[in-house]
């Protein structure tokens, strides 16, 4: 997953992004400072664990929207081809035909957003916000000194984080890639997905 100084100096402007992105970045900056001395987990930290976080933040917000744009599609399609349709049958010459056109190119639209658009985008949503919240989470975990975190020494700790974050990212990405050829093969309409939010509040 990368990304460009660039665009993470952006997302890590004052003020910019949403309240996740910017809890995100509180997170990033309590752990770094809480591993001051170690300059290794401080790279990683900032330039692994918190890029992929982010990422994952913007790819699921990105997904978010497109899924609700294709139900809006969806629904303004279903309330309008019938009324083009009416309407082309009452009229005759070019309005008639115009009309007959435009429902067509309309139900097209339709039937694109209900299928492929839908179930792609839905399922993206959902697998980059569980990626996201897992991530978040175990960062969190390391911040509190809980779980698996909470004994050992601190090369232990913090190589047991490493290992957490780089089973996630991997798993995710194997799931992803096996999700996406198989939503290839396969057509048809999704419900709204329910996407895992973590619910963290800094103490």
């Amino acid at each position: 997953m990368g990304m460009s100084d660039k665009f993470l100096s952006r997302l890590r402007q004052p003020g910019r992004g949403s309240a996740a992105s910017r809890r995100i970045d509180r997170l990033t900056s309590a752990l770094v400072d809480q591993w001051s001395d170690h300059p290794d987990a401080q790279e990683y930290l900032r330039f692994q664990w918190s890029e992929r976080v982010l990422v994952a933040h913007v790819v699921s917000r990105r997904a978010q929207k497109t899924f609700y744009l294709a139900r809006w599609l969806v629904v303004i399609g279903a309330t309008t081809v019938p009324t083009l349709i009416a309407v082309g049958a009452r009229t005759h010459g070019t309005v008639a035909t115009v009309t007959q056109v435009v429902a067509v190119v309309l139900s097209l639209l339709v039937a694109i957003a209900a299928s492929a658009l839908q179930v792609q985008m839905g399922q993206r949503w959902r697998l980059f916000n569980q990626l996201e919240a897992e991530l978040e989470h175990a960062g969190w975990q390391l911040y509190q000194r809980r779980g698996e975190y909470a004994d050992g020494t601190l090369d232990q700790r913090f190589a047991a984080f490493v290992d957490r974050v780089e089973s996630v990212v991997l798993a995710y990405q194997t799931g992803h890639s096996a999700q996406m050829e198989r939503l290839e093969r396969v057509q048809g309409t999704a419900g709204t997905p329910k996407p895992l939010t973590p619910d963290w509040h800094w103490p």
